[in-house]
C-alpha cells in the first residue's frame, strides 16, 4: 500500500515560501558539521536536513525523512537572531497512509499575555489564518503537554484521518500559509533597542530551544523512530532544527 501513497509536497511548498528570502547555506552549527544530516540513508530511514542564515535570522532549518516508506516526516524551524524579538516559527509534519498529524505555530519569545503590543503584532494578526483552518477535520490540541506549553494562542494542530488522497494538500495548506505570514514579519522587523527587553527575549528563546531539543525524541518523534535514526544523527538533528 505504501508505494501507492502520493506523499504531500511538504518540502517543495515550504521552500517556495522560503525562496522569498536571501538564503545563505550554513555548513556548521554550534561547531558541528551539518553534512551527515544533509543526506542520510539506512535500512529504515532516508532523508535530509538543510540549514540557512538570513538577515535578522540566526537559523532556518528545513527537511524531510521517510521511515520504512510508510511515514513521511517534515520539519521547518526559524530562529530569529538575538537582536529581534520575532517568534520562533515551528512546523512539524507526520504523514502516514491513513492519518496526518501536524503542528504549525509562532512560539512567542516574550510573555505575550503581558506584552500587548507583541501579542497584537505577532499573534492576533495571524488569527484570521487560525480561524480559516479551525474547521479542518481532526483539529485538536497538541498531544504533548510539554510542546503545548510552548505554543502561542494561535497554534494549529491536528490529527487528520485521510479518507481520500486529495485531502493531503488541504491538510498541508496551513504550513506554507503560516510561513508566508512569518516571512512578512521578518521583512518588516526592526532591532529591539531596549536592553531589558532584549535580555528577556534571549532568556525566553534559550528556554524554548532547550525544551524543544529535550523533547524532540520523546515528544515530537516517537521513541521507536528516534532509535532507528541512531544517537549521533538524532543529536545532530536536534542541533540543526532547534
Amino acid at each position: 500500500m505504501a508505494d501507492t501513497i502520493q506523499w504531500s509536497p511538504y518540502l517543495e511548498k515550504m521552500r517556495e515560501e522560503l525562496n522569498q528570502l536571501t538564503l545563505k547555506e550554513i555548513r556548521h552549527v554550534e561547531g558541528h558539521a551539518i553534512m551527515p544530516a544533509q543526506e542520510f540513508k539506512t535500512s529504515q530511514v532516508h532523508g535530509g536536513l538543510s540549514a540557512y542564515s538570513v538577515e535578522k535570522i540566526e537559523k532556518i532549518a528545513i527537511g524531510t525523512f521517510y521511515l520504512n516508506e510508510t511515514i513521511h516526516y517534515g520539519f521547518c524551524t526559524i530562529i530569529p537572531d538575538d537582536s529581534h524579538n520575532m517568534p520562533l516559527f515551528i512546523s512539524l509534519w507526520e504523514e502516514g497512509e491513513r492519518e496526518i498529524t501536524f503542528l504549525v505555530d509562532l512560539m512567542p519569545t516574550v510573555d505575550s499575555l503581558i506584552d500587548e503590543e507583541y501579542r497584537k503584532k505577532y499573534l492576533e494578526s495571524v488569527q484570521p489564518l487560525w480561524e480559516r483552518y479551525a474547521s479542518l477535520p481532526g483539529i485538536c490540541p497538541v498531544e504533548s503537554d510539554v510542546v503545548r506549553s510552548l505554543c502561542s494562542i494561535i497554534y494549529t494542530a491536528a490529527r487528520v484521518p485521510i479518507d481520500k488522497e486529495g485531502m493531503r494538500l488541504a491538510v498541508l495548506a496551513p504550513h506554507p500559509e503560516y510561513l508566508k505570514n512569518y516571512i512578512s514579519f521578518v521583512q518588516e522587523a526592526t532591532e529591539v533597542e531596549d536592553r531589558a527587553k532584549r535580555k528577556e527575549v534571549e532568556r525566553k528563546k534559550k528556554a524554548l530551544r532547550r525544551t524543544l531539543r529535550e523533547s524532540f525524541a520523546h515528544e515530537i518523534l516517537r521513541n521507536t523512530v528516534a532509535k532507528t535514526v541512531g544517537d549521533n544523527l538524532l543529536e545532530l538533528m536536534r542541533i540543526v532544527l532547534f
